[in-house]
C-alpha cells in the first residue's frame, strides 16, 4: 500500500510579495512590474534565466531575477503584464520553466475534465523548412526540419522533427504520410500513448498516460516536477 504524502503547491518552494512597483510601459502594451519580496529556500537554478510563479487559483506569473541576497532570501523581481498582478501580500509558488503551469493545474483541478480514451491514429502531412541556424540534436548538426500535422485537426495539431536526410535539399512540398500521427506524449512524463492504447485526454487534447494518471492525478500529486 502506497502511503507517500502527496506533493502539494505548499511544498513549493515560496516567494512572498511585499510589494509590486509599476515601471515603463512597452509600445506594445505591457508594462514592467518589479516585485518586491523573500524567498523563504535556496531555489537551484534561479539566476539562469525566467520561471513562473504560481498564484491560486490557476493562474501564474513570468518572471526574471532582478537581485537576490541569498542569505536571507531577499529578492527583486520583474514581470511584464498588461495589468497590474494583485499579489502584494500573497504567498507565490515557484515553478521551473522546465513545465508550463498549466502542468500543475491538470493534476490538481478536480474539474479539469479528463476522460478515459482510446487514442485512435491518424494520416498526417509532413513539409521540411529550413531553419536559420544550426542545432544539436543526437549529436548530429540539424538544420532540416520536417512540420507533422495531424489531417483531422483534432487536438494538439503540428509537432516538428529533424529530417532524415539532413544533406539533400528540404522536400518544400506538403505530402501525405498514412497513419503518420501514431501517437500522443504524455504531459507529465512523455511517455508515447500508441495507437490503440487507453489514457486520458483533456478537453483541450492534452493527454496523459494511464500509470501517471493513477500516480499524480488522482490523489492530486505534484511530484512530477522533481522527476526531470
Amino acid at each position: 500500500m502506497n502511503t507517500r504524502k502527496p506533493k502539494t503547491l505548499d511544498d513549493f518552494p515560496k516567494f512572498h510579495v511585499a510589494g509590486v512597483r509599476r515601471g515603463e510601459t512597452s509600445a506594445e502594451g505591457y508594462t514592467r512590474f518589479e516585485l518586491v519580496g523573500r524567498f523563504d529556500t535556496v531555489v537551484e537554478g534561479i539566476d539562469s534565466g525566467w520561471f513562473w510563479l504560481l498564484t491560486r487559483p490557476n493562474k501564474c506569473l513570468c518572471a526574471n531575477l532582478t537581485s537576490l541576497e541569498k542569505q536571507s532570501g531577499e529578492a527583486l523581481l520583474s514581470c511584464d503584464e498588461k495589468e497590474e498582478p494583485i499579489v502584494a501580500g500573497q504567498t507565490l509558488f515557484y515553478l521551473s520553466p522546465y513545465w508550463q503551469a498549466f502542468h500543475v493545474w491538470m493534476v490538481l483541478d478536480p474539474d479539469w475534465g479528463w476522460k478515459r480514451t482510446r487514442f485512435e491514429g491518424t494520416d498526417a502531412v509532413a513539409e521540411d523548412y529550413l531553419a536559420p541556424d544550426v542545432s544539436i540534436v543526437d549529436g548530429r548538426e540539424v538544420r532540416i526540419w520536417t512540420n507533422l500535422e495531424r489531417t483531422d485537426r483534432a487536438g494538439r495539431q503540428s509537432r516538428y522533427y529533424p529530417a532524415d536526410d539532413q544533406d539533400a535539399p528540404p522536400n518544400l512540398n506538403p505530402r501525405v504520410v498514412p497513419g503518420g500521427w501514431g501517437h500522443e506524449h504524455c504531459e507529465l512524463r512523455k511517455e508515447h500513448i500508441d495507437a490503440g492504447q487507453l489514457g486520458y485526454r483533456d478537453p483541450d487534447g492534452r493527454w496523459v498516460c494511464e500509470k501517471c494518471y493513477d500516480r499524480y492525478v488522482v490523489p492530486r500529486d505534484l511530484s512530477f516536477v522533481d522527476e526531470l
